[in-house]
């Protein structure tokens, strides 16, 4: 029994001894990596103001001479590789870049959601596709069901027949508009997570996920009887089952495309799939219509909200005082509330969807013009074996 005792406080003290030297080398490691990461946040710094000080120089110089259009090309292949071209990823995710809102309204300003590594970051993307994927077939499927319910609720009610199940049908839109709430706060903060891990995300893209939630909670809080609220629903199911649709057709065309450009070195490996993403010419002829028209219904429906509600804004009942009770002016402002958010995300929206087929173009012409240069370039000074001259032949020759 005493031989026990006495091999158990040896195990207890080894294993103690043990412990000790693990929190010492993990004090040791939190160090080396905190001191590192200070000094590659320095240094990721002062790379990237000394290629935009360079740059600028090149641009203004380039009218004048176009050997610079060469440095112009190295300076953009070096931006390229510390915005995430490199083995290393996205550099800048080392420098103290400033949080979003949400992530610093939800997690405080001293949350840290930055992945050093890079295997950790990619499966945080690839995590947000599938979010992306089973919320867009929930989307579809949710507004599907309950458009289907109200139609035959509406004609049932018509037909003077009972059983129309439009109190069920009520609750489920309550339970979906709880839904977009959770989905448009799940989405800002994954992409918001992403973005300062490196995704090359437009940042409207966020803030529509902002007044999504915004106009999601003042939907929630109209009361569920008003007659302008029942108008409108029918509508804004419409709306959210392209929607879904879209969302699906996005992910199925353009992740292929994105996995694509990456292999090829024209994104980098955190880029997502968006509305704004690259495709070839057969997708572009699918997608940008799709979003065309998605965007078109959901101005279509935020107008016919608006016209038919802000009537109730000029009522001076309700602004001082409590409405009577059988007034629907609560739900009429609210509904034109929300009219106005929708319009406004659809012209934000048509106006970034313009803005990204517009880079294309441009950067297209612009990649087909420094080609026609280096073209230029490579006839006028060759060399003697046909091969484009070295610096010093070429200035030797202009002197000639």
């Amino acid at each position: 029994m005493a031989t026990q005792v006495t091999d158990a406080v040896q195990e207890s003290e080894r294993l103690l001894n043990q412990a000790r030297n693990l929190s010492q080398r993990v004090a040791g490691y939190s160090k080396k990596l905190t001191s590192e990461g200070d000094a590659l946040a320095d240094e990721v710094s002062m790379l990237s103001r000394g290629i935009d000080r360079l740059m600028d120089a090149a641009t203004r110089s380039l009218a004048e001479e176009d050997a610079w259009l060469d440095v112009i090309q190295v300076l953009e292949s070096a931006r390229a590789v510390v915005k995430g071209s490199g083995p290393g990823g996205d550099l800048r995710k080392f420098s103290s870049a400033k949080k979003p809102a949400i992530l610093q309204l939800l997690l405080g300003p001293c949350s840290n959601v930055v992945s050093p590594r890079k295997d950790q970051s990619i499966k945080l993307k690839e995590e947000y596709h599938h979010f992306r994927n089973r919320s867009a077939y929930i989307m579809t499927a949710f507004a599907s069901l309950l458009l289907v319910g109200l139609v035959r609720a509406k004609a049932r009610s018509e037909a003077h027949e009972q059983f129309t199940l439009t109190p069920v049908l009520i609750v489920g839109c309550q339970f979906f508009l709880c839904w977009l709430l959770y989905f448009y706060t799940a989405s800002a903060m994954r992409e918001s997570v992403l973005k300062v891990n490196g995704s090359h995300i437009r940042p409207w893209w966020i803030h529509h996920h902002y007044w999504s939630i915004g106009t999601s909670m003042l939907m929630l809080s109209l009361p569920v009887d008003s007659p302008s609220v029942a108008r409108s629903v029918q509508t804004f199911l419409w709306w959210a089952v392209l929607q879904g649709v879209v969302i699906v057709a996005q992910n199925r065309y353009q992740r292929r495309r994105m996995y694509t450009r990456i292999a090829l070195g024209k994104s980098s490996a955190m880029d997502v799939v968006g509305g704004e993403s690259s495709g070839s010419a057969g997708q572009l002829l699918l997608l940008y219509p799709l979003l065309f028209v998605l965007q078109g219904l959901q101005c279509a429906i935020g107008v016919q909200m608006v016209h038919s509600n802000f009537q109730s804004f000029l009522s001076p009942e309700g602004y001082l005082d409590l409405e009577a009770k059988d007034s629907d002016l609560w739900g009429s402002r609210g509904v034109a509330l929300a009219g106005l958010s929708m319009l406004y995300m659809a012209l934000m929206n048509f106006r970034g969807t313009l803005a990204s087929i517009v880079g294309k173009a441009r950067a297209k012409e612009k990649a087909i013009a420094r080609i026609q240069v280096l073209r230029a370039k490579t006839h006028s000074s060759p060399g003697r074996d046909g091969r484009l001259a070295p610096a010093g032949e070429a200035e030797a020759a202009k002197q000639k």
